[in-house]
């Protein structure tokens, strides 16, 4: 019998999220809220966004909130937009200032070997102007889309208590 980490490297496939909003090209940088299992991630949404997940005034700078269960595996820092090509799954599909899911993940098949049983993981990956954010979580949820990024902070710390 092989083991997860033994068998052939699957195939990872990269598709975007659409009901997740795209994040903001020029603006603040995201943010993590972390508990044991649980990571919230705000960020500022891309102004082509702001009608599908508004109505916003003008005065407010949209942030989303988004939740991922049943966190296993996450990190955010380099490579950023300008960068991005040296990522592994760049050549998969992988763009910037976008969301997406990782089909067929090595990373998550690597990972369902030591996560809990009854866990079947799931490969996400948000691009920033300057940083990646990675997660192998069972699911996501956008927890809500806000008028400002201190409400979407103050959601996001409710959400981990």
């Amino acid at each position: 019998m092989t083991s997860t980490l033994e068998s052939p490297q699957q195939e990872d496939q990269v598709v975007l999220l659409d009901s997740v909003p795209r994040p903001a090209d020029d603006a603040a940088e995201p943010f993590m809220v972390v508990s044991d299992r649980r990571v919230i991630l705000a960020y500022p949404i891309a102004e082509a966004d702001f009608e599908r997940f508004g109505p916003f005034d003008t005065d407010d700078d949209p942030f989303c909130a988004v939740l991922f269960a049943d966190c296993v595996f996450h990190r955010l820092g380099p490579p950023g937009e300008g960068d991005l090509e040296i990522h592994p799954l760049a050549s998969q599909g992988l763009v910037g200032c976008s969301a997406h899911e990782v089909i067929h993940s090595s990373l998550a098949a690597e990972i369902a070997a030591l996560a809990s049983p009854g866990l079947t993981p799931r490969h996400f990956v948000i691009t920033f102007q300057a940083s990646t954010f990675e997660c192998v979580a069972s699911d996501y949820t956008v927890v809500g889309v806000y008028g400002a990024g201190e409400i979407a902070s103050r959601e996001a710390f409710s959400l981990v208590r």
